[in-house]
């Protein structure tokens, strides 16, 4: 039976109706911040870095595109420098020998403590957040972050919303009425009236609406 219908269908001359996706773009410009400092000329990634934005939470993949002059650097070869904060998994092959002065017991000749030179650095690991540290003590003068336009959508999104009233419609206003000059105050009655109230609104709903109608009426 079922393959019956199906040639039925197959044979029909009523169109099948097809329902577009929706789109999955997202409008980046839906902000009137950042649809005022967007620049068309570059791309999405670039305005975001020019506003202060990210478009990715993780890091990215691939290369940057690079605009102008920039794109002259590209010719030149690449010298990769050298990460001071990345963790290095694998061990050194070399050690650099220092000098240190070692205390030993004078009866078993076992090693007390080791006394290694005071080095230039503060930080015998290398460390390099030490250096960051030990800036921050210091009276440099403070560092003035470029942030784009963070500051004017961080206190637009400390405002608050401003909720707007409900308003009715005529014809609710008009249904309202009719039920007042029928029934008065009596919001029981309005909830048992078949007539004028079908959908059998409840108590609760018809007072919140008579007491709207009441404050348009002053």
């Amino acid at each position: 039976m079922g393959r019956e219908l199906q040639k039925k269908k197959n044979k029909s001359s009523i169109p099948k109706v097809k329902h577009k996706p929706k789109s999955k773009r997202l409008n980046v410009l839906g902000n009137a911040l950042v649809a005022a400092n967007w620049d068309q000329r570059l791309t999405l990634s670039q305005n975001y870095h020019q506003l202060g934005l990210t478009s990715k939470l993780n890091a990215r993949t691939g290369g940057v595109e690079k605009l102008g002059s920039q794109a002259e650097d590209n010719r030149k070869p690449a010298v990769q420098a050298k990460d001071r904060l990345s963790v290095v998994s694998k061990p050194p092959t070399s050690i650099t020998p220092s000098e240190a002065r070692i205390e030993r017991d004078p009866l078993t000749g076992a090693i007390l403590r080791v006394f290694h030179p005071q080095t230039t650095t503060s930080s015998p690991l290398d460390d390099p957040l030490n250096e960051i540290f030990e800036a921050d003590d210091e009276d440099s003068p403070p560092i003035h972050l470029v942030r784009g336009i963070i500051p004017e959508l961080e206190e637009q999104a400390s405002m608050e919303m401003k909720k707007r009233p409900r308003s009715q419609s005529k014809r609710e206003e008009d249904w309202i009425s009719e039920l007042v000059n029928k029934h008065g105050n009596d919001l029981r009655r309005m909830m048992r009236d078949r007539k004028l109230n079908p959908y059998q609104q409840s108590e609760g709903d018809l007072r919140r609406r008579v007491s709207i109608w009441k404050e348009r009426k002053k």
